[in-house]
């Protein structure tokens, strides 16, 4: 394999009145600021940046000399020149060159802000009580292998044929019934379009059902990223509160009677882990027949529920067929299996597979085929029971523990469902001040606070369990009892 400094490096055309040094300089900076010359990593020669850049290779040197007395790069005799481990920050002439390019959209700037909260919160390696991660190696990973590697040759079959951009029927089939089964939920598999995310398939529902400026109500305290979503299609997002009944559907009415579309997480509301009611599931499905509105209800992880008060979902209540159904494969699977479903009312099959054309949005078939053979052959009815006895298991030492601990000051929600664990606070307590004192203690617990879009929220703190061993449970709770008060 040639090394990366062998490799031709793909620089921007020079600017009109723009010198050769000026143009090669600026050109290296940037690509050692943007990572395409990660730090550490050997620079082209001078021989082949002249050769391939129709320049001298006097230009090249003295613009290596420049790099090295600003810090960008070092110098070794006989092995090259090498990004520097620390890039220096652009000079003031480079950060006004880039103050004049052209800048994002509006949607752009929302999208990008809302991204860079999920990708520094996703890390390879969980720290202990993070949410909403899940414990990958609980996964069966050399079985799937094994299931992928016996569906090789059919999907070499199927590369020449048509795309099925609803999903692949069979799985299709299989979801239909395991929904019955497990959610309540009575559709056919034609209601079903498999999609490569939750994230993805809520970004595409947005556009196909609010026009600009139309009202979304969303929960308060709820998800920012879905919120980023739906402001960033042109939605006008409407922040709903939250009690221990789930969505209040009478002060949505109050705030924006006229709205399109509802988003709610009925089975575990996210973040206090609540069950919505029965009463306001009725008023919130009434509501959506009156305004011939639809609620997209995110299913996130209601396949663990520890006390055995069930997961019914919205759509097996719903007789005006306005109810789409999200699930996602992500806590029972792996985060990286990128598959999530839809089911959704027949007048909205169509249309959203026909985007689903346009966009090129379809999950790898062979992933779609591998999880039809592993939920047919009943390996993923065990490792449903086998995550819900570890997980169950780490809920209950996570409760124990901070009883013992904390007593009275900390309050948990009666119900035991989903994969992390909300304790409320005494109500002078700030949620805030207290995660950052257990972050310096080591431990990762989310305030409420952060997941408040507009009114206030309950002090309180989640906490994930999922990820983490019992002995690390134990471990994080003596830390967070030394940390807070």
């Amino acid at each position: 394999m040639r090394r990366a400094a062998e490799h031709s490096l793909a620089l921007g055309p020079r600017p009109v009145g723009v010198s050769l040094q000026q143009w090669l300089h600026a050109a290296l900076c940037e690509a050692m600021r943007d990572g395409r010359l990660p730090a550490g990593s050997r620079l082209p020669t001078s021989r082949s940046l002249a050769r391939d850049h129709g320049v001298s290779r006097s230009t090249v040197t003295a613009v290596f000399e420049r790099l090295l007395a600003d810090g960008y790069i070092s110098a070794h005799v006989g092995r090259g020149s090498f990004v520097a481990p620390q890039v220096p920050p652009a000079s003031a002439p480079e950060a006004a060159a880039q103050a004049l390019a052209p800048a994002l959209s509006r949607r752009g700037r929302q999208m990008s802000e809302a991204g860079a909260g999920v990708r520094s919160r996703n890390g390879p390696l969980p720290r202990t009580f993070e949410a909403d991660r899940v414990d990958t190696g609980l996964f069966p990973s050399a079985l799937w292998t094994r299931l992928a590697a016996k569906r090789l040759r059919w999907s070499e079959g199927r590369i020449a044929q048509g795309v099925e951009w609803q999903g692949l029927a069979p799985l299709r089939e299989l979801l239909a019934q395991q929904l019955a089964l497990s959610r309540g939920i009575r559709c056919e598999a034609d209601q079903v379009v498999i999609v490569p995310g939750t994230r993805q398939a809520l970004d595409l529902l947005a556009r196909l059902l609010l026009n600009p400026g139309e009202d979304a109500w969303v929960e308060d305290p709820g998800s920012p990223a879905v919120q980023a979503l739906l402001t960033a299609a042109g939605a006008r997002v409407v922040p709903v509160p939250v009690d221990d009944q789930g969505l209040d559907v009478d002060a949505a009415l109050g705030a924006a009677p006229r709205a399109r579309l509802a988003y709610t997480t009925c089975a575990a509301q996210m973040p206090l882990g609540h069950a919505m009611s029965a009463s306001r599931r009725a008023a919130l499905l009434a509501w959506a027949r009156t305004a011939c509105a639809y609620v997209i209800d995110e299913d996130r992880d209601a396949d663990f529920v520890f006390d055995g008060s069930g997961a019914s979902a919205l759509k097996a209540e719903d007789d005006g067929d306005c109810v789409i159904h999200l699930g996602s494969l992500a806590f029972s699977m792996a985060p990286c299996l990128r598959l999530a479903y839809l089911v959704l009312p027949r007048r909205l099959v169509e249309p959203v597979c026909r985007t689903l054309a346009l966009t090129q949005s379809q999950p790898s078939l062979l992933d779609q085929a591998v999880l039809h053979d592993f939920i047919a052959d009943g390996h993923w009815a065990r490792h449903l029971r086998e995550l819900r006895l570890v997980y169950g298991a780490r809920a209950d030492a996570l409760r124990h523990g901070l009883d013992k601990h904390f007593g009275r000051w900390l309050q948990f929600t009666p119900s035991r469902r989903g994969l992390n664990l909300t304790a409320w606070l005494p109500a002078s307590a700030r949620d805030a001040e207290l995660a950052r004192r257990a972050a310096a203690a080591g431990v990762v617990v989310t305030p409420l606070t952060a997941y408040r879009l507009q009114h206030p929220a309950p002090a309180g703190l989640r906490l994930g369990f999922a990820a983490f061993t019992e002995a690390s449970i134990r471990s994080g709770v003596h830390k967070l009892a030394q940390a807070l008060p």
